[in-house]
């Protein structure tokens, strides 16, 4: 029951998701003394004016929160307890508290275009744009996102054997991303799956699922001298207030899902993943995600 695009179709999707993230894998080693709870909720939607061009869109509210361990109380990001070095933070905002904090995230608007849609092998271009539509902080570890407008790039590809029921699925962007305190911060994103239609309206799939950063910085550069540093009285500068949104985080995610329709019209889907590797970013202990897309046909 794979949906075949058409001028005029449309479509609708209401989604759901939990993420529990845990240990933090930096250059130097590892932070495993606290938490975060992510919910997300999340409409997009696409409309079809031609039978190649699809125009998309996607709006999140996002809420998040920090949970403290053992381990210096979990080290909670504080603007207010720094010693800020030539520098006054623009934002003493204190999510970390241990509540949920949330807001609408980064609205996202972008086009794609059918380059090959005859036979086995669909092959689809995009360019989006993404913008934050309120000024939520990013100083804490239950920030709900960088703060960054971001412009990603790229193709993605499906490929259907003739007479069979597997499908397989791909894409890659390179994410142009505002720069904070001038810092590249341009990353690639990659996603591949692999899903068998057991019965016409159900399909379990597998997928992998990639980020990675190409500059940014590491932990070190944070520090002068490792050995001498005094935490938090020697990361009291600009670039440290901006930290989260410098690192070079890289991740390799593996998952499973499926896709069930329940009609022509509607479809029940769901999945779950967590990390394989992580760099210089937070490890995903569990993400679970349930939505549902309403299809409208077109001409």
């Amino acid at each position: 029951m794979a949906q075949s695009q058409k001028k005029g179709d449309a479509s609708i999707r209401l989604e759901f998701q939990h993420i529990r993230t845990g240990t933090f894998e930096f250059d130097i080693g590892e932070a495993d003394y606290w938490t975060t709870d992510t919910q997300v909720m999340m409409v997009s939607g696409d409309y079809a004016i031609s039978d190649r061009v699809t125009v998309f869109g996607t709006l999140p509210y996002v809420r998040k929160r920090f949970n403290a361990g053992a381990l210096f109380n979990g080290d909670p990001h504080n603007p207010n307890d720094f010693y800020w070095v030539d520098f006054v933070p623009p934002d003493t905002r204190f999510w970390d508290d241990g509540d949920y904090h949330g807001d609408i995230q980064d609205f996202s608007v972008g086009v794609s275009y059918a380059l090959a849609d005859e036979g086995p092998l669909t092959v689809t271009s995009f360019m989006s744009y993404g913008v934050p539509l309120t000024n939520y902080p990013f100083f804490a570890k239950a920030a709900i996102g960088k703060n960054l407008w971001t412009l990603p790039v790229g193709v993605s590809l499906s490929y259907v054997p003739y007479f069979s029921d597997w499908h397989f699925d791909g894409s890659i962007a390179y994410v142009f991303s505002e720069k904070p305190i001038d810092v590249n911060v341009d990353y690639s994103v990659l996603h591949l799956s692999a899903g068998y239609w057991f019965k016409p309206n159900l399909s379990i799939n597998v997928f992998l699922a990639g980020k990675y950063t190409w500059q940014g910085y590491e932990f070190l550069d944070f520090v002068d001298d490792i050995s001498t540093v005094v935490y938090p009285d020697d990361f009291g500068t600009e670039e440290w207030w901006h930290h989260d949104r410098l690192f070079a985080a890289r991740h390799l995610n593996v998952g499973a899902g499926f896709d069930y329709f329940l009609n022509e019209n509607y479809k029940v889907s769901g999945s779950s993943y967590t990390n394989v590797w992580v760099e210089t970013s937070t490890e995903i202990d569990f993400a679970l995600t349930l939505g549902v897309t309403r299809y409208f046909g077109g001409e």
